[in-house]
């Protein structure tokens, strides 16, 4: 039985393959729309590190400022740039393709030197002007785009000695997670709808990151990796804090919804990542700021 489901499995994945059937832009907005209300149970816990990406030292002199807060979730990056910088020639633009993070991020930002927009991140991207934008902020947004596509316009709408403040997954976050989706998938290949790619496009380390930025003259001025540990006292704990927080967005997308499946990976969570008498997942992160020369 269990052959026969990997052929299964083999057969099904081509398919899938053939058909183009995979995650799109779409779905995580589906996704994002959905932990909207509980997506500040990622920030209580991780927003320290997105402090350190801010830099806020380098805007202070009462100079004009334009900054994009690109893929901007529920705004917390751009609620920091305006509670934190009095000066009132500030301009943000926040771009999401969430409406209801946007509305998340409206319901606490009602500075009238911010500006809200709901648009496909690399749409939003093609059509600005160049050289517009003094700092541009991502915080863990830039997987979810082709990278090559998404830095070349940030080079072009970034004004000279601006600068690009990011954060994001790299390889060798969530261990054991992908191991997980594999063999629910190997186990479930009939509840298998689309196949996801994120994994891919991850950096592999800071000199991988580097260089996606070096090919267009950007110097780094900062570059730091974070491995944090999230502990929990069972699997389910485990298993929503990575729905709740969208941590896994996009995997909700790849089954048929079945409670099946569910119970599938909280069985495996119990297996592979359970360590020192409790649940724990990782989080593996970049840090990176980089001026365009």
């Amino acid at each position: 039985m269990k052959i026969l489901r990997t052929i299964y499995f083999a057969f099904k994945s081509l398919y899938l393959i053939l058909l183009g059937r995979k995650i799109d832009h779409i779905d995580y907005q589906e996704e994002y729309d959905e932990v909207a209300p509980t997506y500040h149970i990622w920030l209580n816990k991780m927003q320290k590190y997105t402090d350190e990406i801010l830099k806020l030292d380098l805007f202070k002199k009462e100079e004009k400022f334009t900054f994009l807060d690109f893929a901007c979730g529920t705004g917390y990056i751009t609620e920091q740039l305006l509670s934190s910088l009095t000066n009132p020639n500030i301009s943000v633009f926040s771009i999401d393709i969430s409406e209801k993070m946007i509305n998340k991020a409206q319901e606490r930002i009602t500075d009238s030197r911010c500006n809200f927009l709901i648009q496909d991140g690399l749409d939003f991207l093609k059509k600005e002007e160049s050289n517009k934008y003094d700092a541009i902020f991502c915080g863990y947004a830039l997987p979810y785009f082709d990278h090559k596509k998404v830095i070349y316009h940030f080079n072009r709408i970034l004004k000279e000695n601006g600068t690009i403040h990011l954060i994001l997954n790299c390889k060798g976050t969530l261990q054991g997670v992908h191991k997980i989706v594999m063999e629910t998938m190997k186990e479930f290949p009939s509840y298998i709808e689309k196949l996801m790619d994120i994994v891919i496009k991850l950096p592999k380390n800071e000199k991988n990151f580097e260089s996606w930025f070096r090919k267009y003259n950007f110097e780094s001025i900062f570059l730091k990796t974070v491995n944090e540990v999230v502990f929990f006292s069972t699997p389910e704990g485990l298993y929503n804090w990575l729905k709740d927080t969208g941590a896994i967005a996009g995997t909700g997308k790849m089954f048929r919804d079945s409670k099946e499946i569910d119970n599938a990976v909280i069985e495996k969570i119990k297996k592979i990542l359970y360590k020192d008498n409790k649940f724990a997942i990782n989080h593996k992160f970049i840090q990176g700021i980089f001026r365009k020369s």
